[in-house]
């Protein structure tokens, strides 16, 4: 029996040292290249051979000093820290300029140096996921520590150095170029006034919604769901860590159908209801709404379940987490502030990372029943971090008894990164789970 030892054989780690010496040699025959794509994307450790990573060292130290890099420049800096011979003297930095094919390929370059260097990461955190299999004998705590570091992976991409105002107004310009007639237009909400304030829920956006208990903040997120879905055509993941899936289900067949959903809880229905029921369900059944029903959630198994989502449906266009604060902590800290803290800025890497908007329900302090009072930022549970790395917060709260009466409920956008705040009316049918919008708020509050 012949053994096929090519096949067999363990393939060396991901690399590209052409790349890497192109990318350098480019560099240094035009120092203007250096700023958008190699600082804040790529450092010394990213490359594979040490000679490569001594000049790109170099390189970094010569340009923070607000000099040029060049041949010049860099060999000086190698000379006085004595490592000029260590990289192969002068010829050695000749040679990386002669064998540049292009440095009008300088950007192709460095998008494959940063590729190889992700990938070696991953197999750096493949091999301790496997060392940790074999030494914990705690199996959850191995999956989540696992977890954690390939959330620190593709965290790592996310990461940028300072860039020049023309570099960004460049990559701006692209943006909106690359939109066309829709730029600045999120996922609709399906509530008017709302989508006239923010132009949709944003990508890349934290949104939180919170509100104190009873007042249809689940309610609020699935029209947002129901309308993204069935009426824009978006896909929609669910993070339900507080209902089951068949309750969200009944929620949204109540919502499109118009019935009381109390109605369909008890089977009491007519030939007419059971036709909408049917109906409705024919056009849930053609949305692209995913449901995650868990009371047992990290950030890292969103990350890892709306990834997975994207990379199967070719795109996400909204996720809904209901609600922040049963998210489990990713650390070992016993102050629940510090850990709301971690998870909101963890939320808030996953928008970014995804480039969806992100909508985290959120509990509100009792202290807002005590005072009577419209909320404020200050009153979200649990952490002052929430307020600072929210885009979009929303308030939904009541202003007295004749509010409940008349089943109004107020929309307060009380903090817009990119836009105006504003007071909204809506109308919540309490027995459909549906908000009607009655425009902005008129009298004071």
């Amino acid at each position: 029996m012949t053994i096929d030892i090519a096949r067999n054989a363990p393939k060396p780690p991901p690399e590209n040292p052409e790349a890497e010496a192109s990318l350098l040699g480019a560099l240094l025959i035009d120092h203007s290249l250096f700023a958008p794509f190699v600082r804040g994307r790529i450092s010394p450790p990213d490359l594979s051979r040490d000679h490569h990573k001594l000049v790109l060292g170099t390189m970094e130290r010569v340009s923070a000093r607000g000099d040029a890099i060049s041949f010049e420049t860099v060999q000086h800096e190698l000379t006085a820290t004595n490592e000029l011979g260590s990289v192969g003297g002068a010829q050695f930095l000749v040679g990386l300029m002669q064998n540049v094919p292009t440095v009008a390929h300088a950007e192709t370059y460095a998008t494959i140096v940063s590729r190889t260097a992700q990938l070696r990461r991953l197999i750096g955190a493949a091999n301790e996921i496997a060392r940790l299999a074999l030494v914990r004998e705690d199996a959850r705590g191995a999956v989540e520590d696992a977890s954690r570091l390939l959330f620190s992976v593709s965290e790592a991409s996310l990461h940028r150095d300072i860039i020049s105002l023309e570099v960004a107004l460049n990559r701006y310009i692209t943006q909106i170029e690359e939109r066309g007639d829709s730029a600045g237009l999120g996922v609709p909400t399906g509530i008017k006034t709302l989508d006239e304030k923010t132009g949709g829920l944003q990508p890349s956006d934290l949104i939180l919604l919170a509100g104190r208990p009873g007042l249809g903040k689940t309610s609020l997120a699935l029209c947002f769901i129901e309308h993204a879905a069935l009426r824009a055509g978006k896909t929609c993941a669910i993070f339900s860590l507080e209902m089951s899936e068949l309750q969200v289900v009944q929620r949204l067949i109540s919502m499109v159908a118009e019935i009381d959903g109390n109605r369909i809880r008890r089977g009491r229905l007519t030939l007419p209801e059971l036709q909408a029921i049917s109906d409705a369900s024919g056009h849930l059944q053609q949305a692209q709404i995913f449901v995650e029903e868990s009371s047992r959630l990290t950030v890292t198994d969103i990350l890892a379940k709306s990834r997975r989502l994207q990379a199967e449906r070719g795109k996400l266009d909204l996720i809904v987490i209901d609600y922040l604060q049963l998210i489990e902590g990713i650390g070992e800290d016993d102050n629940r502030v510090q850990e709301v803290a971690k998870i909101s800025r963890a939320l808030k890497a996953i928008a970014r990372e995804l480039e969806v908007p992100v909508v985290a329900l959120s509990q509100l302090s009792r202290q807002i029943e005590t005072r009577g009072t419209e909320p404020m930022l200050s009153d979200l549970r649990e952490s002052g971090a929430l307020e600072a790395d929210a885009d979009l917060v929303m308030f939904l709260w009541q202003k007295d008894q004749q509010d409940r009466k008349d089943g109004v409920v107020r929309l307060k956008l009380a903090k817009h990164r990119n836009g105006p705040t504003a007071d909204i009316d809506l109308h919540f049918e309490a027995e459909l789970t549906r908000f009607r919008d009655l425009g902005e708020t008129r009298e004071p509050v």
